[in-house]
């Protein structure tokens, strides 16, 4: 899995990594930082690859297995704490790499949506939180409140991440921006949950080029949609929802998506998206066996492409 992700990752940096380079020296990102003796491509392998192990703490990780067990494999390692210097320059390039990943998903016209709550710290210490002060809000879940964001993200029914987008807690499910950066250069059918029930005017917004159909699962008090608003083949694919549900599942408790022990928004933000570029390699993706209907095979991309 080792040599997997970081053949993958440096692929990707030599193709694109002097273009972010350029486009982040623009905005001041690296003016005058020198990565050292060790590459991007190893900073972001040993940062995806810390969610593939035991530890769930970084400096334990890094100290006890990377400098140890695999200084073979990356014989430039630095000092912990210099690696931790390097985290930020890694966001840019692991933000870019997490949507090359997104890309090479397989669109196959039958999608899952929903969102996840990440919090920042105890509600009760929200007072002195300092480190996503400006970032994070408070929202409201099935579970009650807390104080932090959200990740919503899309995947198709083969369990693969289409498209993820991260906001404040407080955003709604149905924010049209967030919607539309998700939904975007997508066509057939996305499911969701009862957090995503529109009004008619919303729907009708989000499907106005006809290319989606958006299901909410209805509530047990809302009238019932006729037949013809949903199909007989869409009510059944409906009842696989719960598999993106097993994907955050999988995020949070194996990847480890979540945690409140970051010192700097910027390397909270990098390990989210290392921790979702890291299932991108998963091997045993919950996937659900459905047959694609004729209308939406047109949308479907090849297996093999």
């Amino acid at each position: 899995m080792l040599t997997e992700i970081y053949y993958e990752v440096d692929e990707f940096n030599k193709q694109h990594l002097e273009k972010i380079a350029v486009y982040a020296a623009t905005i001041d990102w690296y003016s005058k930082r020198q990565l050292g003796c060790m590459t991007m491509s190893e900073i972001m392998t040993i940062l995806i690859y810390y969610h593939y192990s035991h530890y769930k703490n970084f400096k334990s990780y890094y100290e006890e297995y990377v400098s140890k067990d695999l200084k073979r494999d990356f014989p430039d390692l630095v000092g912990y704490d210099r690696f931790i210097w390097y985290i930020p320059l890694a966001f840019l390039p692991m933000f870019c790499f997490h949507l090359h990943r997104c890309r090479l998903s397989i669109r196959t016209g039958i999608y899952f949506i929903d969102s996840t709550k990440i919090e920042a710290c105890h509600p009760k210490r929200v007072h002195q939180h300092k480190v996503f002060k400006g970032l994070a809000d408070w929202g409201k879940t099935s579970t009650g409140w807390f104080y932090g964001i959200k990740i919503h993200l899309i995947i198709n029914n083969l369990g693969e991440v289409i498209q993820t987008c991260f906001t404040t807690g407080s955003c709604s499910d149905t924010n049209i921006s967030t919607l539309f950066y998700l939904l975007k250069d997508l066509s057939g059918w996305v499911f969701g949950d009862k957090g995503y029930l529109m009004n008619e005017a919303k729907m009708a917004f989000i499907e106005y080029n006809n290319e989606v159909d958006f299901f909410a699962k209805p509530r047990s008090n809302a009238k019932k949609k006729s037949a013809k608003e949903i199909p007989l083949q869409a009510q059944k694919m409906a009842k696989k929802r719960p598999v993106i549900e097993t994907v955050i599942g999988i995020q949070k408790n194996v990847m480890d998506l979540e945690h409140t022990r970051h010192r700097k928004a910027t390397n909270a933000f990098t390990h989210s998206l290392a921790a979702i570029c890291a299932y991108s390699f998963y091997q045993r993706k919950p996937k659900v066996s459905i047959a694609v209907p004729l209308e939406l095979r047109q949308y479907c991309t090849p297996i093999d492409a």
